[in-house]
């Protein structure tokens, strides 16, 4: 996982990682498990976090070129997808948010994923933290 991978500088910049899954609370289990990350993982099958970000839900986001080319990328790398868990057409995203800033401007840095597969550029994220990459 990307963002697992850049847990260190993560917090380095004063950020605690967080998932936000569409599924259940026993796919959010089987997620954890599966992957062996040691983060907090909160289930929204409800999807109003989503709709609030501004993420996107929609089929073409899943069937389009963009979305086979990085599961293609994806297969390349070894990953192997599994059953769906979840919203299939609920897009993620990344959203670094400042706690310190409360409710006036908390978005320090948005990446709204535009298809199935789409990788949020790391260097942002972690220079909306003050990181050096």
């Amino acid at each position: 996982m990307q963002l697992h991978g850049q847990k260190a500088a993560l917090e380095k910049g004063g950020a605690t990682l967080v998932l936000l899954g569409n599924g259940k609370p026993h796919h959010a289990k089987w997620f954890l498990e599966d992957t062996g990350l040691d983060v907090p993982v909160y289930c929204d099958p409800e999807l109003a976090a989503y709709a609030a970000a501004g993420l996107k839900r929609t089929v073409l986001s899943v069937f389009n070129p963009a979305a086979l080319g990085a599961a293609v990328r994806a297969y390349r790398a070894g990953n192997r997808q599994t059953k769906t868990k979840g919203d299939p057409w609920q897009q993620g995203g990344v959203l670094v948010l400042d706690r310190r800033q409360g409710i006036t401007k908390p978005v320090r840095y948005q990446h709204i994923s535009g298809f199935a597969g789409d990788r949020v550029p790391m260097g942002k994220v972690l220079t909306a933290l003050g990181v050096v990459a």
